[in-house]
């Protein structure tokens, strides 16, 4: 039985490596700076810095969520509510993000930003208030027992109804995850492919109405 509860940056530890874990290979966080380093263990070391920045970015202004089962942290549920702000340069600097900045450089810094910008244009052209799922993550050791369904089925949706919200939208770039939202409710709003450089990331835009 997983409990939810708000997250305290007494469990950051935990929750940095479940987020770390979950993602890794992930399209828009792993593939668009696979090609500047030369070694994996260097391309992990920067990807891990740079997944604690956007985590520490994104949680400036959406609520995080942490499923705890016997004391661990085994998934994660960052939301958006209509009325949070958005993320901005300024959230990123402030979170740890100077050393990527120095490392990659402030243009490609930019452009990670914009291309991030763009994976969520179809969900910000929505009109109705919405419940924007930016990140649901299950520790890979506690995979496939339904932990994330749970997550959606027992958590996410009670909350935002409980909260008078009758819209979830959810974004991914990784086709893997294209039936599990499917299969949890959401209906597939656009497909497209997304470019960045000489590369190109397939993203799926989904919504869910309660």
């Amino acid at each position: 039985m997983v409990e939810y509860k708000r997250y305290d940056s007494s469990y950051e530890a935990e929750t940095l490596k479940v987020l770390i874990e979950s993602f890794v290979n992930y399209p828009l966080f792993w593939g668009i700076f696979k090609d500047r380093f030369k070694s994996e263990s260097k391309l992990r070391n920067f990807y891990e810095r740079l997944m604690k920045g956007i985590f520490r970015a994104t949680i400036r202004k959406n609520d995080c969520y942490i499923g705890i089962i016997d004391g661990k942290v085994t998934s994660i549920v960052i939301v958006e509510k209509p009325s949070d702000k958005p993320i901005g340069f300024w959230d990123y600097a402030v979170s740890g993000m100077a050393g990527i900045i120095a490392r990659i450089g402030i243009k490609d810094t930019l452009r990670f930003m914009e291309m991030s910008d763009k994976t969520e244009i179809v969900v910000k052209s929505i009109p109705e208030p919405r419940w924007h799922l930016y990140f649901l993550s299950v520790d890979p050791n506690n995979q496939k027992q339904g932990i994330g369904s749970g997550a959606i089925q027992d958590f996410l949706i009670p909350l935002v109804s409980s909260n008078g919200g009758n819209l979830i939208t959810v974004t991914t770039n990784s086709e893997k995850n294209v039936d599990f939202y499917i299969k949890n409710g959401f209906s597939l709003v656009k497909e497209e492919t997304l470019e960045y450089k000489a590369k190109s990331f397939g993203n799926w835009t989904f919504r869910m109405d309660l």
